[in-house]
């Protein structure tokens, strides 16, 4: 005996093949699963014919029963009949759709303006903002935060912090999109998530944080510098490492190669007296390493 006619309470043509019922029905899930809809009446009893006939449909053996049933059942039946069955099966499972997105639809606009109310959501993107920024900062050779050997927890931290309000700033963008959406009574079921703002923002950060450490160096080195001599040069096959001190703290940084310098070519068992090393006077830990050539045209020019 056919009860339902699982085809047409999912919105599907008769005898549409399976594939098309599974991905139906996940659709269908998505809006009237109970608990996405603990309040609305109904919405449990529906969800369960609808996994009634997705159990029945899916399953070759089933389907086929089901479907030469439902052809026996409509051959019984006029075409007026049909017709008119289909219409009302196909307006009901409409006004059912139509009731669940207005009921969602009410639901959005109350949420935001309650939480609008306690924490306005401008105020929250500003601070998911100002979170972003910081972990991007405090990322960088510990802008904010410098507590000698513990640079690499402020690193991670600093990662954490940009990584979390790269989040909040995409999730208060969507929950803003979404009101107004809901606002205006157009389709907000299709809009994306927040993945895709989150994933720029996280992907353009490195981008950023190469760009800021450039500038950072750039500026210390061109307006806050101070020169000093070098305590120590090491080649590898890798790049030069060299050592200076700063207030009593041994500092080492690498570069790829040293620059070019007469007294280094004539003297190379003496070459740390050739160099020198500019630094900056607000983070040591910002430098680079210049021949004294370049470090005694520097002094003449601050003078």
């Amino acid at each position: 005996m056919i009860e339902h006619n699982y085809y047409q309470l999912m919105g599907l043509e008769l005898y549409s093949d399976a594939s098309v019922v599974k991905r139906k029905y996940r659709e269908l899930a998505m809006l009237y699963h109970p608990d996405k809809n603990p309040d609305i009446i109904g919405a449990e009893e529906f969800f369960k014919i609808l996994t009634q006939g997705y159990n029945v449909l899916s399953e070759p053996d089933q389907k086929m029963r089901y479907d030469m049933m439902l052809r026996n059942f409509l051959d019984k039946s006029s075409i007026e009949t049909i017709i008119n069955w289909e219409a009302k099966e196909r307006k009901n499972a409409a006004e059912r759709i139509r009731m669940h997105k207005e009921r969602k639809r009410q639901s959005i606009i109350e949420h935001f303006e309650e939480e609008n109310a306690s924490f306005s959501h401008k105020l929250r993107f500003v601070i998911a903002i100002l979170l972003y920024v910081s972990g991007l900062l405090l990322a960088y050779n510990n802008w904010f935060l410098n507590l000698l050997d513990l640079s690499v927890v402020f690193i991670i931290l600093g990662s954490f912090m940009f990584g979390l309000g790269a989040y909040l700033i995409a999730n208060n963008r969507y929950q803003i999109r979404l009101y107004e959406l809901a606002k205006k009574q157009k389709d907000f079921i299709a809009l994306k998530g927040p993945v895709r703002l989150f994933t720029f923002l996280f992907l353009i950060t490195p981008v950023l944080f190469l760009m800021f450490t450039s500038l950072t160096k750039t500026i210390h080195l061109a307006y806050f510098y101070d020169i000093t001599v070098v305590d120590r040069i090491d080649e590898f096959p890798d790049g030069v490492t060299y050592q200076y001190t700063v207030r009593g703290v041994e500092i080492a940084r690498q570069v790829d190669e040293l620059p070019m310098s007469i007294e280094f070519l004539g003297d190379p068992e003496n070459r740390k007296k050739a160099f020198r090393v500019k630094f900056s006077r607000i983070n040591p830990n910002i430098s680079e390493i210049i021949t004294k050539e370049m470090a005694s045209t520097l002094v003449l020019e601050s003078k």
